[in-house]
């Protein structure tokens, strides 16, 4: 017979090898993602608006730098270079973005796919931008106003959105852009477009870059006047801009922290990074995930 040492001693060896597989069925079997596929791809991609007020002057003192698709390279950027006076409204449709795409599977579910958007803010990449006010005694302010290429709920549409009184700001800016029909939201109501009517606006004639900027001075001002959203287009999941750029909100991590406006003094510049939503991404970009979806 064995004596109690020797038992405790088995026990002891049983439960070393018990934990470790215990732990694996708990953890590794159910949850195990075999990769198939990874690479890096490229895709074409528009920015999102930038406008740019200030005092105008017939000499222009701001200077842009910013990536464009290259024509005579397919899948390059080449670095353009411009001088403008206030106001500006920046814009850029063709810009090559690199994205990681990955296919993958779970042992208990279908072959899926992740891309995720490989950030690249220097000269060349597809988050190039730089803005330089050469003022030595003019500031300029500027705001990201998005973009609209599509609306809910099909997938073409593209964020961030802004909007005053349910209006996304880039249609006050390009109404020949806004849409023609009613929109019904998330939760069933209904926010209207037809004829002249944007959101809760009336729309005859395109908003000033100064009347734009205004809005976002006084939001970022705590303004009871005024309250600029940022969502996915949706009455149920919109957010306070000022807010989310103090990372007060839960959630919607990809809006934390990211600048929507500010001031540009003089002699000094706006250069992109990760703050700045600059390419005019698809709605599903949360969390810095650029697409996921299942390949059946």
């Amino acid at each position: 017979m064995l004596g109690l040492r020797e038992l405790s001693m088995n026990k002891y060896i049983s439960y070393l090898f018990c934990v470790p597989f215990a732990l694996m069925l708990l953890t590794g079997c159910p949850y195990k993602i075999d990769e198939n596929f990874r690479e890096n791809r490229i895709e074409l991609i528009k920015t999102n608006i930038i406008g740019i007020a200030g005092e105008y002057s017939s000499e222009p003192y701001i200077e842009i730098q910013y990536s464009m698709a290259d024509e005579e390279k397919s899948e390059y950027n080449k670095t353009v270079n411009i001088m403008v006076s206030p106001p500006y409204v920046f814009k850029n449709d063709k810009v090559y973005m690199t994205y990681e795409y990955v296919e993958y599977k779970d042992r208990r579910g279908p072959l899926q796919y992740h891309k995720t958007l490989l950030r690249d803010f220097e000269e060349g990449g597809a988050e190039y931008l730089r803005i330089i006010n050469h003022s030595p005694d003019k500031e300029v302010e500027f705001f990201v106003a998005g973009t609209q290429t599509g609306k809910w709920p099909n997938n073409e549409y593209r964020i961030p959105s802004v909007r005053y009184k349910k209006a996304p700001v880039y249609f006050l800016l390009f109404p020949e852009y806004k849409y023609t029909e009613n929109v019904i939201m998330h939760d069933g109501n209904i926010c209207y477009f037809v004829d002249d009517r944007c959101g809760d606006l009336i729309l005859t004639e395109p908003w000033t870059i100064d009347a734009i900027t205004a809005l976002y001075r006084a939001e970022y001002a705590r303004s009871n006047e005024v309250n600029l959203i940022i969502d996915i287009f949706s009455l149920t999941f919109q957010h306070r801009m000022i807010d989310l750029v103090e990372g007060k909100v839960a959630g919607w991590e990809s809006y934390r922290d990211n600048i929507f406006y500010g001031v540009i003094e003089p002699e000094k510049e706006l250069r992109g990074n990760k703050k700045i939503w600059l390419l005019s991404t698809p709605s599903w970009m949360f969390n810095n995930e650029f697409e996921k979806g299942s390949l059946r």
